[in-house]
Protein backbone atom coordinates (compact mmCIF):
# COMPACT_ATOMS: atom_id res chain seq x y z
CA UNK A 1 0.00 0.00 0.00
CA UNK A 2 1.35 3.66 -0.87
CA UNK A 3 0.63 6.48 1.03
CA UNK A 4 -0.02 9.72 0.23
CA UNK A 5 0.29 12.95 2.35
CA UNK A 6 -2.00 16.34 1.10
CA UNK A 7 -2.67 19.45 3.08
CA UNK A 8 -5.80 20.88 2.76
CA UNK A 9 -5.69 23.64 5.34
CA UNK A 10 -7.04 26.04 3.19
CA UNK A 11 -10.64 26.47 1.31
CA UNK A 12 -8.74 26.91 -2.01
CA UNK A 13 -7.12 23.47 -1.21
CA UNK A 14 -9.64 21.25 -0.74
CA UNK A 15 -11.61 23.14 -3.91
CA UNK A 16 -8.83 22.00 -6.33
CA UNK A 17 -7.57 18.76 -4.66
CA UNK A 18 -11.21 16.85 -3.01
CA UNK A 19 -13.76 18.20 -5.60
CA UNK A 20 -11.88 17.58 -8.82
CA UNK A 21 -9.96 14.78 -9.95
CA UNK A 22 -7.37 14.98 -8.43
CA UNK A 23 -8.98 13.17 -5.15
CA UNK A 24 -10.97 11.04 -7.66
CA UNK A 25 -8.32 9.52 -9.63
CA UNK A 26 -6.15 9.33 -6.51
CA UNK A 27 -8.66 7.02 -4.34
CA UNK A 28 -9.46 5.03 -7.39
CA UNK A 29 -6.32 3.18 -7.09
CA UNK A 30 -6.72 0.43 -4.87
CA UNK A 31 -2.74 0.41 -3.44
CA UNK A 32 -3.31 3.68 -2.35
CA UNK A 33 -4.04 5.27 0.60
CA UNK A 34 -4.57 9.29 1.75
CA UNK A 35 -3.82 11.44 4.57
CA UNK A 36 -5.40 14.37 4.20
CA UNK A 37 -4.44 17.17 7.25
CA UNK A 38 -6.84 20.05 8.15
CA UNK A 39 -6.78 22.45 10.25
CA UNK A 40 -9.52 21.12 13.10
CA UNK A 41 -11.27 18.61 14.07
CA UNK A 42 -14.28 20.57 12.79
CA UNK A 43 -13.15 20.24 9.21
CA UNK A 44 -11.92 16.96 9.68
CA UNK A 45 -15.78 15.77 10.36
CA UNK A 46 -17.24 17.86 7.74
CA UNK A 47 -15.01 16.29 4.71
CA UNK A 48 -15.34 12.98 6.46
CA UNK A 49 -18.95 12.74 5.50
CA UNK A 50 -18.63 13.30 1.77
CA UNK A 51 -14.98 11.86 1.11
CA UNK A 52 -14.36 8.58 3.53
CA UNK A 53 -13.40 5.21 2.35
CA UNK A 54 -11.23 2.75 4.18
CA UNK A 55 -7.89 4.46 2.62
CA UNK A 56 -8.66 7.82 3.69
CA UNK A 57 -7.86 8.97 6.73
CA UNK A 58 -7.65 12.72 8.84
CA UNK A 59 -5.10 14.14 11.14
CA UNK A 60 -6.14 17.71 12.57
CA UNK A 61 -3.05 19.84 13.10
CA UNK A 62 -3.31 23.09 14.99
CA UNK A 63 -1.50 25.99 13.69
CA UNK A 64 0.34 27.69 16.33
CA UNK A 65 2.25 30.95 15.43
CA UNK A 66 6.20 30.85 14.81
CA UNK A 67 8.99 31.51 17.18
CA UNK A 68 12.64 31.91 17.48
CA UNK A 69 14.18 31.28 14.16
CA UNK A 70 11.12 29.96 12.92
CA UNK A 71 9.87 33.24 12.84
CA UNK A 72 12.93 35.17 11.65
CA UNK A 73 12.76 32.71 8.78
CA UNK A 74 8.61 33.51 8.44
CA UNK A 75 9.64 37.32 8.02
CA UNK A 76 12.73 37.56 6.30
CA UNK A 77 10.89 35.25 3.40
CA UNK A 78 8.88 38.18 2.64
CA UNK A 79 11.95 40.75 2.16
CA UNK A 80 13.25 38.11 -0.55
CA UNK A 81 10.42 38.25 -2.60
CA UNK A 82 10.18 41.92 -4.88
CA UNK A 83 7.10 42.23 -6.92
CA UNK A 84 4.74 44.69 -7.80
CA UNK A 85 2.82 43.35 -5.29
CA UNK A 86 4.49 42.96 -2.18
CA UNK A 87 5.77 46.61 -3.01
CA UNK A 88 2.25 47.78 -2.69
CA UNK A 89 1.61 45.80 0.17
CA UNK A 90 4.46 47.92 2.06
CA UNK A 91 2.86 51.15 0.91
CA UNK A 92 -0.10 49.77 2.51
CA UNK A 93 1.22 48.98 5.39
CA UNK A 94 2.83 51.97 5.64
CA UNK A 95 -0.58 54.31 4.84
CA UNK A 96 -1.91 52.19 8.42
CA UNK A 97 0.94 52.44 10.78
CA UNK A 98 3.02 55.74 9.13
CA UNK A 99 5.96 54.10 10.26
CA UNK A 100 8.38 55.65 7.60
CA UNK A 101 11.75 54.63 9.05
CA UNK A 102 10.35 50.78 8.99
CA UNK A 103 9.49 51.26 5.68
CA UNK A 104 12.33 52.30 3.85
CA UNK A 105 14.23 50.26 6.03
CA UNK A 106 12.80 46.81 4.72
CA UNK A 107 12.54 48.45 1.48
CA UNK A 108 16.22 48.60 1.52
CA UNK A 109 17.00 44.97 2.68
CA UNK A 110 14.48 43.58 -0.08
CA UNK A 111 16.18 45.45 -2.59
CA UNK A 112 19.67 44.18 -1.53
CA UNK A 113 18.33 40.49 -0.57
CA UNK A 114 15.52 39.44 -3.13
CA UNK A 115 18.50 37.99 -5.41
CA UNK A 116 18.29 33.87 -6.09
CA UNK A 117 21.44 33.53 -4.86
CA UNK A 118 20.63 34.84 -1.24
CA UNK A 119 17.52 33.04 -1.21
CA UNK A 120 19.18 29.62 -1.81
CA UNK A 121 21.98 30.77 0.77
CA UNK A 122 18.87 31.48 3.12
CA UNK A 123 16.74 28.26 2.32
CA UNK A 124 19.96 26.44 3.61
CA UNK A 125 20.33 28.20 6.82
CA UNK A 126 15.98 27.52 7.33
CA UNK A 127 16.30 23.79 6.76
CA UNK A 128 19.16 23.11 8.53
CA UNK A 129 18.49 25.27 11.86
CA UNK A 130 15.04 25.85 12.48
CA UNK A 131 13.69 22.78 14.27
CA UNK A 132 9.97 22.01 14.37
CA UNK A 133 9.22 18.37 14.69
CA UNK A 134 5.19 18.76 14.70
CA UNK A 135 5.06 15.86 11.43
CA UNK A 136 7.00 13.63 12.75
CA UNK A 137 5.01 11.10 14.43
CA UNK A 138 2.29 11.68 11.43
CA UNK A 139 5.45 9.84 9.61
CA UNK A 140 6.37 7.49 11.96
CA UNK A 141 2.62 6.50 11.67
CA UNK A 142 1.78 6.11 8.08
CA UNK A 143 5.27 6.10 6.13
CA UNK A 144 4.46 8.23 3.90
CA UNK A 145 5.66 7.63 0.09
CA UNK A 146 5.23 11.85 -1.17
CA UNK A 147 3.64 14.50 0.33
CA UNK A 148 1.67 16.78 -1.98
CA UNK A 149 1.43 19.91 -0.36
CA UNK A 150 -0.93 22.91 -1.91
CA UNK A 151 0.17 25.85 -0.61
CA UNK A 152 3.68 26.03 0.46
CA UNK A 153 3.16 29.70 2.30
CA UNK A 154 2.17 28.58 5.42
CA UNK A 155 3.98 27.93 8.51
CA UNK A 156 2.28 23.76 8.53
CA UNK A 157 2.93 23.48 5.07
CA UNK A 158 6.84 24.21 5.21
CA UNK A 159 7.30 22.19 8.05
CA UNK A 160 6.11 19.15 6.87
CA UNK A 161 7.98 19.55 3.37
CA UNK A 162 11.01 20.16 5.71
CA UNK A 163 10.60 16.51 7.68
CA UNK A 164 9.62 15.20 4.50
CA UNK A 165 13.00 16.60 3.07
CA UNK A 166 14.81 15.27 6.13
CA UNK A 167 13.54 11.77 5.66
CA UNK A 168 13.88 11.42 2.11
CA UNK A 169 10.39 11.74 1.56
CA UNK A 170 9.50 12.75 -2.12
CA UNK A 171 7.57 16.17 -2.43
CA UNK A 172 4.76 17.94 -4.78
CA UNK A 173 3.98 21.19 -4.20
CA UNK A 174 1.34 22.95 -5.89
CA UNK A 175 0.63 26.38 -6.44
CA UNK A 176 -3.20 26.42 -5.99
CA UNK A 177 -3.84 29.97 -7.29
CA UNK A 178 -2.72 32.35 -10.16
CA UNK A 179 -1.42 35.46 -7.56
CA UNK A 180 0.75 32.91 -4.46
CA UNK A 181 4.20 33.08 -5.97
CA UNK A 182 4.10 37.14 -6.50
CA UNK A 183 1.75 38.16 -3.65
CA UNK A 184 3.04 35.90 -0.93
CA UNK A 185 6.66 35.32 -0.34
CA UNK A 186 9.94 33.75 -1.01
CA UNK A 187 9.14 29.70 -1.17
CA UNK A 188 11.38 28.94 2.03
CA UNK A 189 11.81 25.44 0.90
CA UNK A 190 12.02 24.08 -2.48
CA UNK A 191 9.71 20.81 -3.62
CA UNK A 192 11.04 17.97 -5.65
CA UNK A 193 8.50 19.56 -8.00
CA UNK A 194 5.89 21.87 -8.38
CA UNK A 195 2.43 22.10 -9.97
CA UNK A 196 1.90 25.21 -11.46
CA UNK A 197 -1.90 26.26 -13.93
CA UNK A 198 0.03 27.62 -16.74
CA UNK A 199 3.01 29.16 -19.45
CA UNK A 200 2.83 32.73 -17.05
CA UNK A 201 3.14 30.83 -13.29
CA UNK A 202 5.59 28.90 -14.52
CA UNK A 203 8.14 31.61 -15.15
CA UNK A 204 7.13 32.89 -12.32
CA UNK A 205 8.13 29.79 -10.13
CA UNK A 206 11.63 29.91 -12.08
CA UNK A 207 12.38 33.75 -11.23
CA UNK A 208 10.53 33.88 -7.58
CA UNK A 209 11.01 30.64 -6.56
CA UNK A 210 13.89 29.61 -8.33
CA UNK A 211 13.17 26.34 -9.34
CA UNK A 212 14.42 24.24 -12.23
CA UNK A 213 12.43 24.60 -15.38
CA UNK A 214 12.76 20.32 -15.74
CA UNK A 215 11.14 20.28 -12.34
CA UNK A 216 8.22 22.24 -13.42
CA UNK A 217 4.91 20.28 -14.06
CA UNK A 218 2.23 22.40 -15.68
CA UNK A 219 -1.40 21.12 -15.41
CA UNK A 220 -4.07 23.43 -16.38
CA UNK A 221 -6.42 24.95 -13.73
CA UNK A 222 -8.53 21.87 -12.13
CA UNK A 223 -11.59 23.59 -10.80
CA UNK A 224 -11.77 24.88 -14.13
CA UNK A 225 -12.45 21.38 -15.28
CA UNK A 226 -15.95 21.34 -14.15
CA UNK A 227 -16.36 24.09 -16.91
CA UNK A 228 -16.20 21.48 -19.29
CA UNK A 229 -17.17 18.53 -17.89
CA UNK A 230 -20.54 19.72 -16.40
CA UNK A 231 -23.67 20.68 -18.39
CA UNK A 232 -25.34 23.88 -16.83
CA UNK A 233 -28.59 23.90 -16.50
CA UNK A 234 -31.28 26.11 -18.94
CA UNK A 235 -31.63 29.62 -18.58
CA UNK A 236 -35.39 28.92 -17.64
CA UNK A 237 -34.24 27.10 -15.25
CA UNK A 238 -31.30 29.03 -13.19
CA UNK A 239 -33.52 31.75 -14.13
CA UNK A 240 -37.24 30.28 -12.30
CA UNK A 241 -34.43 28.90 -9.54
CA UNK A 242 -33.09 32.33 -8.61
CA UNK A 243 -36.15 34.33 -8.91
CA UNK A 244 -35.36 36.16 -11.96
CA UNK A 245 -37.43 37.06 -15.33
CA UNK A 246 -35.46 35.16 -17.76
CA UNK A 247 -37.34 37.84 -20.63
CA UNK A 248 -34.14 39.99 -19.43
CA UNK A 249 -30.44 40.54 -19.71
CA UNK A 250 -28.48 38.95 -16.79
CA UNK A 251 -25.79 41.32 -15.17
CA UNK A 252 -24.17 39.53 -12.69
CA UNK A 253 -22.04 41.48 -9.95
CA UNK A 254 -19.27 39.65 -7.72
CA UNK A 255 -18.81 42.07 -4.63
CA UNK A 256 -14.96 42.60 -3.84
CA UNK A 257 -15.85 41.99 0.18
CA UNK A 258 -15.68 44.30 2.86
CA UNK A 259 -12.75 43.23 3.77
CA UNK A 260 -11.17 45.05 0.82
CA UNK A 261 -13.96 47.44 0.09
CA UNK A 262 -16.31 49.91 1.05
CA UNK A 263 -18.10 50.32 -2.11
CA UNK A 264 -20.05 47.09 -2.62
CA UNK A 265 -23.24 47.73 -1.62
CA UNK A 266 -22.65 51.42 -3.26
CA UNK A 267 -21.87 49.68 -6.06
CA UNK A 268 -25.16 47.54 -5.80
CA UNK A 269 -27.71 50.14 -5.44
CA UNK A 270 -26.03 51.93 -8.75
CA UNK A 271 -27.08 49.00 -10.37
CA UNK A 272 -30.21 48.52 -9.10
CA UNK A 273 -31.80 52.20 -9.86
CA UNK A 274 -29.74 51.68 -13.12
CA UNK A 275 -31.88 48.69 -14.36
CA UNK A 276 -34.87 50.41 -12.67
CA UNK A 277 -34.87 53.36 -14.45
CA UNK A 278 -34.08 51.88 -17.36
CA UNK A 279 -30.44 53.86 -18.16
CA UNK A 280 -29.28 50.10 -18.23
CA UNK A 281 -32.41 48.58 -20.74
CA UNK A 282 -34.35 45.76 -20.19
CA UNK A 283 -32.16 43.92 -17.83
CA UNK A 284 -31.72 42.69 -14.04
CA UNK A 285 -29.48 42.42 -11.62
CA UNK A 286 -28.22 39.16 -9.63
CA UNK A 287 -25.10 39.38 -6.94
CA UNK A 288 -22.87 36.38 -6.47
CA UNK A 289 -20.45 36.98 -3.32
CA UNK A 290 -17.60 35.56 -1.91
CA UNK A 291 -17.60 32.18 -0.26
CA UNK A 292 -14.63 33.39 1.91
CA UNK A 293 -15.91 36.32 3.42
CA UNK A 294 -19.35 37.41 5.37
CA UNK A 295 -22.32 39.35 4.96
CA UNK A 296 -23.67 41.72 6.85
CA UNK A 297 -27.29 40.48 7.42
CA UNK A 298 -27.94 44.76 8.24
CA UNK A 299 -27.33 45.37 4.67
CA UNK A 300 -29.59 42.78 2.66
CA UNK A 301 -32.45 43.27 5.14
CA UNK A 302 -32.16 46.87 3.82
CA UNK A 303 -32.29 45.16 0.27
CA UNK A 304 -35.28 42.80 -0.03
CA UNK A 305 -35.37 43.48 -3.81
CA UNK A 306 -31.58 41.67 -3.91
CA UNK A 307 -31.86 38.53 -5.75
CA UNK A 308 -28.23 36.95 -5.12
CA UNK A 309 -26.00 34.00 -3.86
CA UNK A 310 -24.03 33.07 -1.01
CA UNK A 311 -21.98 30.09 -1.52
CA UNK A 312 -19.85 28.17 0.56
CA UNK A 313 -19.90 27.60 4.38
CA UNK A 314 -17.37 29.11 6.38
CA UNK A 315 -15.67 27.40 9.30
CA UNK A 316 -14.45 31.01 11.15
CA UNK A 317 -15.95 34.04 11.99
CA UNK A 318 -13.95 36.54 10.01
CA UNK A 319 -12.93 36.56 6.73
CA UNK A 320 -9.80 34.05 5.28
CA UNK A 321 -8.88 30.61 3.88
CA UNK A 322 -11.29 28.62 6.39
CA UNK A 323 -14.24 27.91 4.00
CA UNK A 324 -15.44 25.30 1.33
CA UNK A 325 -17.96 25.38 -1.53
CA UNK A 326 -19.80 21.75 -1.83
CA UNK A 327 -20.13 20.23 -5.23
CA UNK A 328 -23.61 22.40 -5.39
CA UNK A 329 -21.64 25.87 -4.85
CA UNK A 330 -19.23 24.65 -7.58
CA UNK A 331 -22.01 23.84 -10.14
CA UNK A 332 -24.08 27.43 -9.36
CA UNK A 333 -21.50 28.77 -10.44
CA UNK A 334 -21.03 27.25 -13.65
CA UNK A 335 -24.59 27.79 -14.36
CA UNK A 336 -24.23 31.53 -13.53
CA UNK A 337 -21.14 31.87 -15.80
CA UNK A 338 -23.49 29.74 -18.28
CA UNK A 339 -26.46 31.78 -18.12
CA UNK A 340 -25.27 35.30 -17.53
CA UNK A 341 -25.00 38.44 -20.18
CA UNK A 342 -22.30 40.40 -18.37
CA UNK A 343 -20.33 40.35 -15.41
CA UNK A 344 -19.24 42.72 -12.86
CA UNK A 345 -16.16 42.86 -10.64
CA UNK A 346 -12.76 44.64 -9.19
CA UNK A 347 -9.89 42.44 -9.70
CA UNK A 348 -10.99 38.71 -8.88
CA UNK A 349 -10.26 35.76 -10.92
CA UNK A 350 -14.11 35.91 -11.83
CA UNK A 351 -12.88 37.87 -14.27
CA UNK A 352 -11.08 34.58 -16.17
CA UNK A 353 -14.09 32.39 -15.39
CA UNK A 354 -16.19 34.67 -17.22
CA UNK A 355 -14.19 34.74 -20.24
CA UNK A 356 -14.18 30.84 -20.44
CA UNK A 357 -17.90 31.25 -21.23
CA UNK A 358 -17.00 34.42 -23.55
CA UNK A 359 -19.07 36.47 -20.92
CA UNK A 360 -18.19 40.32 -21.62
CA UNK A 361 -16.71 41.75 -17.92
CA UNK A 362 -16.36 44.73 -16.65
CA UNK A 363 -13.74 46.01 -13.98
CA UNK A 364 -15.23 49.05 -11.80
CA UNK A 365 -11.94 51.60 -11.55
CA UNK A 366 -13.60 54.33 -10.23
CA UNK A 367 -13.71 55.08 -6.20
CA UNK A 368 -17.27 55.27 -5.08
CA UNK A 369 -15.91 56.18 -1.59
CA UNK A 370 -12.64 57.71 -0.56
CA UNK A 371 -10.45 55.86 1.80
CA UNK A 372 -7.25 54.18 2.77
CA UNK A 373 -5.35 52.40 -0.04
CA UNK A 374 -6.91 48.61 1.88
CA UNK A 375 -10.07 49.16 1.20
CA UNK A 376 -9.39 50.43 -2.07
CA UNK A 377 -10.93 48.10 -4.29
CA UNK A 378 -9.33 50.00 -7.70
CA UNK A 379 -6.15 49.68 -5.64
CA UNK A 380 -5.60 46.16 -6.77
CA UNK A 381 -5.52 46.80 -10.62
CA UNK A 382 -1.88 47.08 -10.07
CA UNK A 383 -0.99 43.86 -8.62
CA UNK A 384 1.49 41.76 -10.35
CA UNK A 385 -1.03 38.70 -11.38
CA UNK A 386 -3.52 40.94 -11.84
CA UNK A 387 -1.65 43.97 -14.54
CA UNK A 388 -1.83 40.67 -17.11
CA UNK A 389 -6.01 41.32 -16.78
CA UNK A 390 -5.52 44.66 -17.14
CA UNK A 391 -2.72 44.38 -19.97
CA UNK A 392 -4.94 41.56 -21.83
CA UNK A 393 -7.56 43.82 -23.00
CA UNK A 394 -10.29 41.41 -22.51
CA UNK A 395 -12.19 43.14 -19.91
CA UNK A 396 -13.11 46.93 -19.85
CA UNK A 397 -12.14 49.45 -16.94
CA UNK A 398 -14.38 52.47 -16.90
CA UNK A 399 -13.25 56.18 -15.02
CA UNK A 400 -16.64 56.99 -13.95
CA UNK A 401 -20.28 55.85 -13.38
CA UNK A 402 -21.53 57.81 -16.94
CA UNK A 403 -18.58 55.41 -18.50
CA UNK A 404 -19.80 52.88 -16.67
CA UNK A 405 -23.37 52.93 -17.29
CA UNK A 406 -22.10 53.06 -21.28
CA UNK A 407 -20.43 49.87 -21.47
CA UNK A 408 -22.91 47.97 -19.60
CA UNK A 409 -25.44 48.49 -22.36
CA UNK A 410 -22.70 48.64 -25.11
CA UNK A 411 -21.84 44.95 -23.89
CA UNK A 412 -25.62 43.83 -23.66
CA UNK A 413 -26.29 45.29 -26.93
CA UNK A 414 -23.44 43.38 -28.65
CA UNK A 415 -21.63 40.69 -26.89
CA UNK A 416 -19.22 40.29 -29.43
CA UNK A 417 -16.97 43.26 -28.24
CA UNK A 418 -13.52 42.30 -27.06
CA UNK A 419 -14.25 38.10 -28.18
CA UNK A 420 -10.68 38.09 -29.66
CA UNK A 421 -8.80 39.18 -26.36
CA UNK A 422 -10.76 37.36 -23.90
CA UNK A 423 -10.13 34.19 -26.08
CA UNK A 424 -5.95 35.36 -25.58
CA UNK A 425 -6.64 35.54 -21.40
CA UNK A 426 -8.33 32.51 -21.26
CA UNK A 427 -5.48 30.50 -23.25
CA UNK A 428 -2.76 32.40 -21.26
CA UNK A 429 -4.75 31.79 -17.72
CA UNK A 430 -6.08 27.89 -18.55
CA UNK A 431 -3.17 26.87 -20.93
CA UNK A 432 -5.14 23.86 -21.74
CA UNK A 433 -8.96 24.13 -21.21
CA UNK A 434 -9.89 20.55 -21.71
CA UNK A 435 -11.19 18.99 -18.34
CA UNK A 436 -8.39 16.72 -17.83
CA UNK A 437 -6.00 19.35 -15.21
CA UNK A 438 -7.49 17.13 -12.25
CA UNK A 439 -6.31 14.29 -14.05
CA UNK A 440 -2.98 15.19 -15.33
CA UNK A 441 -2.40 16.46 -11.68
CA UNK A 442 -3.64 12.89 -10.15
CA UNK A 443 -1.10 11.18 -12.92
CA UNK A 444 2.02 13.22 -11.74
CA UNK A 445 1.23 12.56 -8.46
CA UNK A 446 1.09 8.83 -9.00
CA UNK A 447 4.64 8.73 -11.15
CA UNK A 448 6.04 9.82 -7.90
CA UNK A 449 4.79 6.17 -6.62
Amino acid sequence: MKTVFITIFQGAEAKNILRTDIYKNLIARDDVRIVFFVDSSERAEYYKKEFSTPRVFYEAIQDTDPKGLDAFFSSLSFTLLRTATTDLRRKMNLEEDRNYLGYYWHLFLNRILAKPLVRKLVRALDYFLVKNRLFAPYFEKYKPDVVFLAHLFDGQEVHLLREAKHRGVRSIGFINSWDKLTARRALRLLPDSLVVFNEIVKKEAMRYADMKEKDIFMAGIPNYDWHINYRPISRGEFCEKNRLDSSKKLIVYAPMGKSFSNSDWDIIDLLNESTTNNSITNAQLFVRFQPNDFVENEELEKRPWLRYAMPGIRFSRARGVNWDMSFDDIKNLTDTLANADLFICYASSISVDAAVFDKPVINIDFEIKKGPMSKSPTFFYKTEHYQKVVKSGAVQYPKSKEEFILWINKYLENSAIDREARKKLVLDQCWKLDGKSGSRIAAHVLSFL
